[in-house]
């Protein structure tokens, strides 16, 4: 069988979740990182895509490289991907396996910690700090100028910021407890999530005026320690 053959039903194979044919494809030696010929794209790449935890185990025991680009583009990462999806248990394998936990394709790319921030998933968060996440890496996006200003985009996010920005009361908490540090732009966040919370209808917007009221008490009290 070519080799481009033997790439496409693995990767077919981890895109389904079928962990027993992936497992019985790589004992014939096929390397875990075979990538398919003009597609570019890896087995892990199509495991975490589609969320099959089990046999993101099994690819990355076999000796997938957990750092691997992965996407259309080679566009992020698979921790990145997985991180504000609540893909928690594909998390926990890839960190298990050497994934970096603050990992990313571009310094200006928002790191897991910064996604799984912004959705407010207390979870994710509290395992890539435990990884060794770090939760005071702050990262500036590459926009047009103007542009964030135009739409109310911080030019400087981290992760106390994004989970304050976006109401996240329990993520902020937590963030604050281990160690995040609340600098201006933290409280700017949560000045212009109030604003949102206000003028947005509740069925479209995250926190509540009371939850961002709380987050400000918060991040204000912080501001004032040593």
């Amino acid at each position: 069988m070519e080799v481009n053959d033997v790439a496409r039903l693995l990767h077919q194979a981890a895109a389904s979740g079928d962990g027993r044919q992936v497992a019985e494809i790589l004992a014939s030696g096929v390397s875990p990182d075979l990538r398919e010929s003009g597609v570019g794209r890896t087995a892990l790449d199509r495991a975490v895509w589609n969320n099959h935890p089990d046999v993101v185990r099994v690819l990355l025991a076999a000796g997938a490289d957990p750092h691997a680009e992965m996407g259309e583009f080679r566009e992020t990462t698979a921790l990145r991907y997985a991180a504000p999806r609540g893909m928690r248990e594909v998390a926990r394998h890839l960190l298990d396996a050497g994934a970096h936990p603050d990992g990313r394709v571009g310094a200006d790319q928002y790191t897991p910690l910064i996604l799984a921030a912004a959705q407010g998933d207390v979870e994710m968060v509290e395992l890539l700090l435990d990884r060794g996440a770090c939760p005071n890496l702050t990262v500036q996006p590459q926009l047009i100028e103007g542009v964030a200003e135009n739409l109310g985009i911080s030019t400087k996010v981290s992760p106390l910021s994004s989970a304050a920005g976006s109401g996240h009361l329990e993520t902020v908490r937590l963030l604050l407890v281990r160690g995040a540090r609340p600098d201006d732009d933290v409280l700017e966040s949560v000045v212009k999530g109030m604003v949102r919370a206000e003028t947005v209808p509740s069925v479209h917007r995250r926190g509540s005026l009371r939850e961002f009221a709380l987050i400000r008490e918060l991040v204000e009290q912080a501001r004032k320690l040593p």
